[in-house]
């Protein structure tokens, strides 16, 4: 069970890492673009963006290190190419989870701003200056 544990925080570290480290662009990039940099594959024969390139960074040493944490008898040939898939995807999905909950935070944030001034019509005078 620490081994489980452990893969989950290095995990949730590196997406973390990458969510802060590249915030901005992730935001403004289309969501295939988080998806094919953690695959390392290219996207529609783009060179890959920064934020791509520092995903690969992170991702491809993290799933290198759980190998060589779980390499076990048991877990060679078809169990490696499992565990990796089962990274990606959970890597993916905190990425992207990350992404969208920022922007919802900014949609928010905004409609909550812009009711405020849909509101200053309705301010009555309280007193006199």
């Amino acid at each position: 069970m620490r081994i489980i544990n452990d893969l989950t925080e290095q995990v949730d570290e590196a997406t973390k890492t990458i969510f802060r480290s590249n915030a901005i662009e992730l935001l403004s990039e289309p969501v295939r673009n988080i998806v094919t940099a953690v695959w390392g594959v290219k996207s529609e024969n783009r060179l890959p963006t920064s934020s791509q390139q520092q995903i690969d960074k992170i991702i491809s040493p993290m799933i290198d290190t759980i190998h060589d944490t779980l390499e076990t008898e048991e877990l060679r040939g078809i169990k490696d190419c499992l565990i990796e898939y089962l990274i990606k995807r959970l890597a993916i999905s905190e990425i992207l989870f990350m992404v969208e909950s920022y922007k919802l935070s900014i949609l928010s944030f905004e409609q909550s701003k812009s009711s405020d001034i849909h509101n200053l019509a309705n301010i009555k005078v309280a007193g006199h200056a």
